[in-house]
């Protein structure tokens, strides 16, 4: 169902990304080591992999990277092992990854236990740091889709959070690139610039220069796409419309599917009305709060930032003034330019051209404007 608040996993559930998808079916296809699958959160990246892989039919091992952060504060190595250790236990008991038992008993510091649909993989309680088994894993999957003829494919949530981790993640994945020619790794990643600033691909000192990493970047739905989008997803419930509500919803939604999908679940439940729309914001901001505080935790001027933004103030000058006034002193023209830079870099607001040609700063996510206005978080 299209309205289906999870990812997306079943291709008759997923809406119009056919092109994004053939790009993601191609990479894979020509066994591509590094593949990128960008765009701003709530756009459907998890969707997007998901329901390509599930579709291709390809062995792969899923890694939610933000949940690890949340639960720990930290991608530490305890809180890697628990993951590595709860994913290959759901793989061992798949049929497409027959066998693959046997190429973990090889692993050292791995433990096979049970048989049949009772095996569970238990990893060394005695690995003091996970590092070193991390490349014997990807070795092992190696290994087997070479001997089954088959690709692997690993797929990174959220990314960019392996950034607050010790552990190295480039030089893992700089090995993955120059020797394993079944695994290919998935990166996704929300805040597109971090994520680049963590693979380090065009600085000489990065175990990844000069790799070349296949990107595929997903962008908010058109106004057309988000109409029909809605429509499709109500036709699903036989429930006809107003298209005036949709076009209004549709307009400040702004094209991003994680808030259509909750506008039409809030509809479903009560009734396509206006009242819907103001729900979508009102349930949004939990979840966008969130967010907003762990990014104030870094500097309370982002905060000041993204409010002289969401009240109008959008030009790098005004933004400025607005900072100058809140602080009561002046801040240096460079501290300013790398948190706006680091903003961008989030996916949280963006540059454009206005009809004069004066250069402002806008927050892409409605949601998120609407909760900096009422001071929510």
């Amino acid at each position: 169902m299209l309205f289906d608040e999870n990812a997306k996993e079943k291709i008759e559930d997923f809406y119009n990304r056919r092109e994004e998808m053939e790009r993601l079916k191609k990479g894979i296809s020509e066994g591509r080591r590094i593949i990128l699958v960008l765009g701003i959160r709530r756009i459907g990246k998890s969707s997007l992999v998901k329901v390509t892989l599930n579709s291709m039919n390809v062995p792969y091992i899923y890694f939610d990277v933000r949940e690890v952060y949340i639960k720990y504060n930290y991608i530490t190595s305890y809180g890697l092992y628990y993951a590595l250790e709860e994913e290959f236990n759901k793989i061992v008991k798949s049929s497409i990854w027959s066998k693959i038992v046997d190429y973990l008993k090889r692993v050292r510091g791995v433990k096979v236990l049970g048989t049949g649909m009772e095996v569970e993989v238990e990893f060394s309680k005695y690995l003091k740091n996970i590092e070193p088994l991390l490349p014997q894993l990807f070795n092992a999957l190696n290994d087997w889709a070479k001997d089954n003829e088959k690709k692997v494919v690993v797929v990174f949530d959220e990314a960019q959070y392996l950034r607050y981790s010790k552990i190295n993640f480039r030089s893992l994945l700089a090995y993955v690139y120059d020797n394993l020619s079944c695994v290919t790794v998935v990166l996704t990643g929300s805040e597109v610039g971090l994520l680049h600033d963590l693979l380090r691909v065009n600085e000489p000192d990065s175990e990844l220069y000069g790799r070349y990493m296949y990107e595929i970047t997903l962008r908010k739905f058109s106004r057309e796409q988000s109409i029909d989008f809605l429509v499709k997803g109500f036709h699903e419930y036989n429930i006809t419309p107003p298209m005036d509500v949709i076009e209004e919803a549709v307009y400040k939604l702004d094209g991003i599917v994680g808030w259509l999908v909750t506008f039409g679940r809030i509809c479903v439940d009560k009734g396509v009305s206006r009242d819907a729309i103001e729900e979508t914001f009102v349930k949004g901001v939990k979840q966008v709060s969130r967010e907003l505080k762990e990014l104030y935790r870094r500097s309370i001027r982002y905060r000041l930032i993204l409010e002289a933004i969401a009240y109008g103030h959008k030009t790098w000058s005004n933004i400025k003034r607005y900072l100058t006034a809140r602080e009561l002193k002046p801040i240096h023209d460079s501290i300013l330019y790398s948190l706006l830079v680091t903003l961008q870099k989030m996916g949280i607001i963006e540059k454009e051209a206005t009809k004069e040609g004066e250069i402002i700063y806008k927050i892409v996510d409605p949601v998120v404007e609407y909760t900096i206005k009422r001071g929510i978080t």
